[in-house]
C-alpha cells in the first residue's frame, strides 16, 4: 500500500521515480511453494480447494525473504518471474497476447521500468466467457534503503499470497466458472499506482467487459495492532449489491466484515483507484495500517495467518459468485452508504479508546474519539445516518487516521 515518501525505483541510490502520500490506514519456504505451485504438470481438476493457510504462510515468507530484495529493483524481476512460473504451475493461459508480462515503459523514453504479471481462466458458458472478473495485488514494496531491508511481508505479500491461492482453488476446481478470471500481479503501486495506471492505459481487453476488480493490500494484521478481527472492504458504495455475496462469503467465517465508502480515504492508496475512474465495479479488501506499515519490521513472522486465510476465503467466496452469477451488479454513480458504515466507524473508535495508553493518543485527540463515538452510539441506535452525520463522521474518521497512525 502507497505511503510514505518516494523511494528509489531500483536498488539504494537510485533516482526517485514519483511520489507517495502516506496515509490509510525462508527461502527454505521456496521449495516448498515451486513444488505445489510450479509442478509440470497441474493435478486433475477436483472438488475445488480453498486457500490454505500453510501456502498463504510459505508463499509470504517467500516473498518477503531477503532474496527478494524488498521486491524492488532486481528483487521486482525476481518476484514477477516467481508469479510467472506459479501461474505455469497451474496451467493458467498468459493474459499478454502470449506472455506472462506486461512490461511498463516509461511514455517518453521508452525505459523499461517493472513489470505486471498476468494469467487468465478462461470462462467456461460461451454466452459469459467475454466477460471478466479481475482479482489482483500488487507485488512490489520498498526495496533496500541504505543496505535496510524492507521485507513488506503484509505490504504486499499478504495480498500476493491470496491471489495465487484463489488462482489455485478456481484453477483446481471440479467446475470452472462461467465468466473468465483474470489474476494479476501489479508492479510499481508504491510509486504513485504506476502499474495499474499503465494496465488500464493498455488492457487486453476491454475494461467495459469487466464486470469485477478485486484488490488485496495488507490483509494479515490488524489496524493499528488492535481491530484484530476486522477487514475492511470499500467500494459497495458504487455496487451496493454485491454487499450481500460479501455478507454470504463471511458467514461462519472467523472475521469481521467491515463495509466502508472508499471516500474515507483522502487519496486513491491502492490499485482501485485506476479502474474507480474508469468506473468498473470494485472490492478493496485491507485490514488497515498497524505499527509497522512500511518499515523493516514488517516480517512475516508478525502475521496473523489464519485471519489471512479466512479473509482469501471471503475473497474467494465473492469471486466464485460473480464469476458465475446470472448478473453482477452494475456501477452506480451515485454512491450508496449503509448504516453499517457507521456501526465499523463505531468499532474502530472503541478499539482505539481501548488501547489509548499503548497507542499513545493525545488528550485533544482522545476527546474527538469520545466525542464522535457518543454521535456514533446514538446514530446506530436511531438506525439511520443523515449527510451532515455522515460527513461528520468521515472528517472525525480521516482526521484519526492521521493523526494515531
Amino acid at each position: 500500500m502507497r505511503g510514505h515518501p518516494p523511494l528509489d525505483g531500483q536498488e539504494d541510490g537510485a533516482g526517485r521515480r514519483g511520489s507517495m502520500v502516506r496515509r490509510i490506514g525462508t527461502i527454505g519456504f521456496l521449495g516448498f511453494l515451486l513444488a505445489g505451485l510450479a509442478a509440470p504438470t497441474a493435478p486433475a481438476r477436483a472438488e475445488a480447494p480453498e486457500p490454505d493457510e500453510a501456502r498463504l504462510k510459505a508463499e509470504v515468507f517467500t516473498l518477503a525473504s531477503p532474496e527478494f530484495r524488498g521486491r524492488r529493483g532486481e528483487g521486482g524481476r525476481k518476484a514477477s518471474e516467481h508469479l510467472v512460473e506459479a501461474f505455469r504451475g497451474l496451467k493458467l493461459e498468459p493474459l499478454f497476447d502470449g506472455a506472462y508480462t506486461q512490461p511498463i515503459v516509461e511514455g517518453t523514453t521508452g525505459e523499461v521500468l517493472g513489470r505486471n504479471v498476468g494469467a487468465k481462466l478462461v470462462g467456461a458458458d460461451p454466452a459469459l466467457r467475454h466477460e471478466w472478473i479481475i482479482v489482483s495485488a500488487h507485488f512490489d514494496h520498498l526495496g533496500v534503503r541504505r543496505g535496510v531491508l524492507f521485507p513488506g511481508a503484509d505490504d504486499n505479500a499478504s495480498g500476493v499470497a491470496m491471489m495465487l491461492e484463489v488462482a489455485r482453488s478456481l484453477a483446481l476446481s471440479a467446475e470452472p466458472p462461467k465468466r473468465s478470471v483474470m489474476f494479476l500481479g501489479f508492479d510499481l503501486e508504491e510509486v504513485g499506482l504506476y502499474g495499474s495506471r499503465y494496465f488500464v492505459e493498455h488492457a487486453p481487453v476491454s475494461l467495459d467487459r469487466v464486470r469485477l476488480f478485486i484488490t488485496a493490500d495488507m490483509i494479515g494484521r490488524a489496524l493499528g495492532g488492535v481491530c484484530r478481527s476486522y477487514v475492511f472492504v470499500m467500494g459497495s458504495e458504487h455496487a451496493p449489491g454485491l454487499r450481500p455475496w460479501i455478507a454470504a462469503a463471511a458467514e461462519r467465517r472467523p472475521v469481521t466484515v467491515g463495509i466502508l465508502g472508499s471516500d474515507m480515504l483522502l487519496l486513491d492508496r491502492s490499485d482501485y483507484g485506476p479502474f474507480r475512474a474508469r468506473k468498473v465495479p470494485y472490492l478493496f479488501f485491507s485490514t488497515g495500517e498497524h505499527p509497522q506499515y512500511h518499515t523493516p519490521g514488517d516480517t512475516p513472522e508478525t502475521l496473523d495467518y489464519p485471519k489471512l486465510a479466512a479473509i482469501s476465503r471471503v475473497i474467494l467466496g465473492v469471486v466464485r459468485r460473480a464469476a458465475s452469477a446470472e448478473s453482477v451488479p452494475k456501477w452506480n454513480p451515485v454512491p450508496d452508504h449503509p448504516l453499517s458504515e457507521a456501526v465499523t466507524v463505531r468499532d474502530v473508535f472503541r478499539a482505539l479508546l481501548e488501547h489509548r495508553d499503548g497507542l499513545q493518543i493525545g488528550s485533544s485527540q482522545a476527546f474527538l474519539l469520545t466525542n464522535t463515538l457518543r454521535k456514533l452510539e446514538a446514530i446506530v441506535a436511531r438506525g439511520s445516518i443523515t449527510p451532515g452525520e455522515r460527513a461528520g463522521m468521515l472528517n472525525a474518521a480521516r482526521f484519526v487516521m492521521i493523526a494515531v497512525f
